[in-house]
């Protein structure tokens, strides 16, 4: 098996320079709820720490860390350490011009420019956790990325978005959508029994993708994890050189925007390529702590349940985040309590 990097962007949004730099550049924000601009996007739920250590202790065979930053360091990381690769948004941003970015959407359209990344790497968010040991075949089959195709049942369109949500992460999924119809179909698919009907799929999944060949014929949705992602960088840079304007388009919103696109314009490439090995892995968990008291529930379906991975997604008032932070750092704690190499 080739050598496979895990990469993954972090922002300390308590650095006073990012906050000086933020509130230059958008004044305006108010709203500290705000989904796509206010404090919940940026704020620290204290789980960096944690998704490293989860890294090494339960994918041991790993090559490299790449994390992707402001310039700012957490202060317990050995940056020197090898296994570790800090990337500042000077080193990754085609450019400089898009600088500074407060938005993820921007920073993945400039993944093609990382340097000395295996062919082979994960990204994952800086809440994503693994919670199992895992082999190297759970990402990687074949020299293939592991993924699943199955469309989805309803369009992201205006009804959907008056009625269940308008905001610009839904519209970034419609537009690398609208990318990926102008170089793929359906009935360009060549293997249609083993892309669209792997038999790990549910009988929904295998319907829904029926209902895409014989009505739809055209991608307008495609179910994804919310969890790590395996990609090749060919294909990211493949992607970044046919896209190439509307990705420097969002690269240059330095907050989240209606005309975004996201990371996975690349994974639904490699899938409508057919370039992925397909397997439907459901071993995923959302964990959206709305409170204190959703918090005590997770952890008790995270004590209960065998999950490969849990996705930590913080929703929850200002006026409790100091509790919600200490609950969640004394499980993490727990769980992984041995430090990891990169350590200081």
């Amino acid at each position: 098996m080739d050598k496979i990097d895990f990469v993954l962007p972090w922002v300390d949004a308590n650095d006073r320079h990012w906050q000086k730099n933020k509130e230059r550049y958008a004044p305006e924000l108010s709203d500290e709820y705000d989904t796509d601009t206010g404090i919940i996007r940026y704020r620290d739920t204290n789980t960096l720490k944690y998704v490293l250590r989860s890294i090494e202790l339960y994918c041991p065979w790993y090559n490299k860390i790449h994390l992707i930053t402001e310039g700012h360091t957490p202060e317990w990381l050995d940056v020197d350490h090898p296994k570790i690769n800090m990337i500042t948004h000077e080193e990754l941003y085609f450019n400089k011009e898009h600088l500074p970015t407060f938005s993820s959407p921007s920073i993945e359209m400039n993944l093609a420019n990382l340097k000395s990344v295996s062919e082979n790497f994960v990204y994952l968010n800086d809440d994503f956790i693994i919670l199992r040991p895992l082999s190297q075949e759970r990402f990687f089959k074949n020299n293939k990325p592991v993924d699943f195709l199955i469309h989805g049942w309803v369009p992201r369109n205006k009804i959907f978005q008056v009625l269940r949500d308008d905001s610009t992460w839904v519209k970034s999924l419609n537009n690398s959508m609208k990318l990926i119809n102008t170089v793929a179909k359906p009935d360009r698919i060549t293997d249609k029994k083993k892309i669209f009907f792997h038999h790990s799929y549910t009988i929904i999944g295998k319907l829904s993708n029926f209902l895409l060949l014989s009505i739809w014929r055209k991608y307008f949705f495609i179910k994804h994890w919310h969890h790590p992602q395996p990609y090749k960088f060919s294909t990211i840079k493949k992607v970044h050189q046919l896209f190439n304007e509307p990705m420097m388009q969002c690269s240059q919103n330095r907050f989240r925007s209606d005309n975004d696109l996201n990371q996975y314009l690349y994974r639904y490439y490699h899938l409508l390529k057919e370039d992925f090995y397909p397997y439907y892995y459901n071993d995923g968990y959302i964990a959206r702590i709305r409170s204190l008291k959703t918090l005590d529930k997770i952890l008790e379906e995270l004590e209960s349940t065998e999950y490969n991975f849990v996705a930590i997604f913080d929703d929850y008032k200002q006026e409790e985040s100091v509790q919600i932070i200490d609950k969640l750092t004394n499980f993490l704690e727990i769980k992984f309590h041995k430090k990891a190499s990169f350590e200081s």
